[in-house]
């Protein structure tokens, strides 16, 4: 394999890639001071026993850093929301234990890690018992609150290996509470960057660090209280890998992080050689760069896979503007995180072999690889979810297109910005100032897959141990009372032949309070995320406020509404990135994580499993026939033969009601900036031999036994067909299948109750595009797309 260095994968251009005028892209040979000794030698052999235990004691060794921090944080969202991770780095600071916490941050304790190998070897120097702080996502995190502390362990004079924590503290300065700064237009707007610097050296806190870091924060007890949580679990986690050393030596313990990492490697290779070669991709739109903004833009992410290798790219995404932007450290964790997860699913947290096979070429000055001075405090809420989000379509449709088993592993989009909470600060109930941050993705819906169902208030699965809060500590630490909280209904949103699982809906009132102040909620003005190969996008997540309501003597007369709609009081109208507001007395306000991603066409789902859901009360009969085709009875029992009348009789309406589009597209400057060869190549691929590559049930690319012509007049002569179940021969496997399609455009809010918005202007300028066979109107594809945008080029596949 030839090597590939980091210059041939991001190109020269007038910046350089160092942490500082742009996101730190480390390169394939540090530069690390001669006088830093490392520890590098290993046993030749390890016997397996001696392998596992010592295996399976570091991976404990991390869970126990996440562990600590859990006990002795005091902030909910790290306590019980996870937002966390942690990490054991080898002495190159290559990731190789990851926690079950938030996956995109692993990456990025990677990347910080080698920054400060290169910029700190020399001066102040990296010591026994060091502790390096770091808030500057140009160098290597997701947004400066994600505070990444790293510290080396070192073994007889020598750097042996790194262990690492990034948490997420709860005000770290800057113009707004809570550190999300929605109008900034540039980083001197955001809060400050503090490159690595060492917060304890040689094993004492530096007073004049921490009082540095906290003097930033307008809850400096709350952050200082998980700061030295975040401390004590890399106290424990070197404390835990010296008693190992002591015990195997560090060569032997060396030898296993080593075969761990190969080992993780090999399993990742084996799955990509059960995926064909080819070219996946997806786009996700979002709104407002600040306040007040009318804008659209682009989030695009491309993956090619050549034989053993994967290339990633963002070509096609909207250039840095606003508070809505990323840098490149973010991009890399966000892509990794539904890698790691769908392809090494079952290697106990081992992510550093994926990584060894993924090669990044972003387009830098764009929002998702943004360049300095771009304000980035407000990724997490606006940008890492949606940049997780377009990766992890991108990655299902690889993964749809690969050999069972591995195809079942694929799943949906979730939270595409829908962080689903709020954050808001005030006079609590005891007449303290605090600072809070509700997170309501912890209630979220896991996404259909390509094999069933997705989970019903699951949880978000790229934080795979988040919990929900309960409503009982909520009431206890903030001035606040739950009306109520539920699950939504298996409605239009996330539907298709194996549907989305549902979300929930809270609402709210202040007590104990005269007034709250809220800095960052969500209300969509459309829906963004994508439904997968013919399934329905997920839904629109909203905040709605109504104030001067009728709620205190509601309570009084022990009446507490479960329907925001039947509250009496004015209802506000907010925008999606809306300027903060103050919730007074006889507030209420609900906020709402919608259904997200189904999969597949609708009119495909199994009739008893609509049923099931009209008997438990999750769909109604009226959504079950609109929506599934599908006649039931209120008790889930189902008419067959009416079922089974009504669904062509849809399929009908959508040949009458589609387009043929006999427009001719360009391939995608994704592909060439991407590919090293695949694209318009004769040669047969690494993997290659496939005579047929399943899509999803309806559609196919298969190998012709010939050159053939195309009778529609819609391409060339071509070896590779894409072709509907029902046997029609839909376009050339060298073009867009979509080509071949009728398509079907609407207004996003006609698909179905759960899309309405409350902004027509915004909404109007998207649409929902159905592409359908043109002889037996199955639904192949959809995609949520601005009016006017081409179609999405998303499945390029090479037999």
């Amino acid at each position: 394999m030839n090597a590939v260095t980091r210059d041939d994968a991001l190109g020269t251009t007038d910046l350089p890639w160092d942490g500082i005028a742009r996101g730190y892209a480390p390169p394939d040979v540090l530069s690390i001071n001669s006088r830093l000794r490392l520890q590098t030698a290993e046993e030749p052999e390890v016997d397996p026993i001696t392998y596992e235990v010592i295996r399976n004691s570091l991976q404990n060794i991390n869970l126990e850093n996440g562990h600590t921090i859990q006990k002795l944080s005091i902030s909910p969202i790290t306590m019980i929301n996870r937002d966390f991770q942690c990490a054991i780095l080898t002495e190159m600071g290559d990731v190789m234990f990851m926690g079950p916490y938030l996956m995109y941050l692993a990456n990025t304790l990677g990347i910080m890690t080698k920054w400060i190998l290169e910029n700190r070897s020399e001066s102040p120097g990296i010591d026994d018992g060091d502790v390096f702080l770091n808030t500057d996502p140009y160098v290597g995190s997701s947004h400066q609150q994600d505070t990444g502390l790293t510290s080396p362990v070192f073994w007889e004079g020598e750097l042996f290996c790194w262990v690492a924590n990034s948490v997420h503290y709860s005000d770290v300065g800057g113009p707004a509470p809570g550190s999300f700064c929605l109008s900034s237009t540039d980083i001197w707007e955001d809060p400050p960057l503090f490159p690595p610097m060492k917060l304890v050296e040689r094993g004492r806190v530096r007073a004049d660090m921490e009082q540095l870091y906290l003097r930033q924060s307008r809850v400096p007890s709350t952050v200082g209280m998980d700061l030295h949580a975040a401390l004590a679990g890399l106290t424990v986690s070197r404390q835990r890998i010296i008693k190992l050393l002591e015990r195997y030596g560090a060569q032997t313990v060396k030898a296993v992080m080593r075969k761990t990492l190969d080992a993780s490697e090999r399993a990742f290779v084996d799955k990509l050689h059960m995926i064909p070669d080819g070219r996946w991709a997806e786009r996700i739109y979002t709104e407002a760069a600040v306040p007040g903004d009318r804008g659209i833009y682009v989030s695009r992410v491309n993956i090619v896979k050549e034989g053993d290798r994967l290339y990633v790219d963002n070509e096609g995404t909207s250039p840095q503007i606003g508070a809505i932007n990323n840098t490149y450290a973010a991009f890399v964790g966000a892509v990794l995180a539904p890698l790691t997860l769908m392809l090494a699913y079952d290697l106990g947290g081992v992510c550093g072999g994926v990584s060894r096979r993924v090669e990044f070429r972003p387009v830098p000055g764009t929002i998702t690889c943004a360049d300095y001075p771009a304000p980035v405090s407000s990724a997490g809420v606006c940008n890492m979810p949606m940049v997780v989000a377009t990766a992890t379509g991108a990655v299902a449709k690889m993964l749809a297109c690969a050999d069972p088993p591995l195809r079942d592993k694929a799943i949906g989009i979730a939270d595409v910005h829908a962080y689903g909470g709020w954050i808001f600060n005030g006079i609590d109930q005891r007449g303290r100032f605090f600072m809070a941050m509700h997170s309501g993705m912890a209630p979220g819906a896991v996404p259909a897959s390509t094999s069933r169902d997705g989970i019903d208030t699951g949880g978000i699965y790229w934080v795979p141990g988040m919990e929900a809060s309960n409503v009982e500590d909520n009431e206890t630490s903030w001035p606040v009372l739950t009306l109520y909280r539920r699950q939504n209904r298996a409605d239009a949103a996330g539907a298709g032949r194996y549907r989305s699982g549902v979300a929930a809906e809270e609402a709210w009132m202040l007590h104990g309070t005269d007034e709250l102040d809220t800095q960052v909620y969500n209300n969509e003005s459309f829906a963004k995320c994508q439904g997968l190969l013919g399934g329905n996008p997920g839904g629109r997540a909203f905040f709605r406020w109504k104030r001067n309501t009728d709620i205190s003597a509601r309570i009084a007369a022990g009446d507490i509404p479960q329907d925001f709609d039947e509250v009496e009081g004015e209802e506000v109208p907010l925008s999606w990135k809306g300027r903060p507001i103050r919730l007074e007395r006889d507030s209420v306000w609900t906020l709402n994580l919608p259904n997200f991603a189904g999969y597949g066409d609708p009119l495909d789902r199994d009739p008893e499993l609509v049923g099931r859901d009209v008997a438990q009360g999750v769909t109604t009969v009226g959504e079950a026939l609109e929506v599934y085709g599908v006649t039931v009875g209120q008790e889930g029992l189902v008419d067959e033969k009416a079922t089974a009348a009504g669904r062509a009789a849809i399929r009908k309406r959508r040949l009458k009601e589609g387009v043929a589009d006999p427009a001719v597209m360009s391939p995608p400057d994704a592909w060439a900036a991407a590919s090293t060869g695949v694209a318009g190549s004769s040669q047969a691929p690494v993997n290659g031999g496939r005579a047929r590559v399943i899509i999803n049930e309806n559609l196919s690319l298969v190998r012709t036994a010939g050159e053939t012509g195309f009778e529609a007049g819609l391409g060339p002569a071509s070896r590779t067909r894409y072709v509907c179940a029902c046997g029609q021969d839909l376009a050339p496997g060298e073009t867009d299948f979509k080509k071949g399609c009728l398509v079907k455009e609407s207004p996003v809010d006609a698909i179905g109750p759960g899309y309405t918005s409350f902004d027509m202007e915004m909404t109007e300028k998207m649409c929902f595009r159905e592409f359908f066979c043109p002889r037996c109107g199955a639904r192949l594809a959809t995609e949520v797309a601005r009016v006017g945008d081409e179609y999405l080029w998303d499945i390029e596949l090479r037999l």
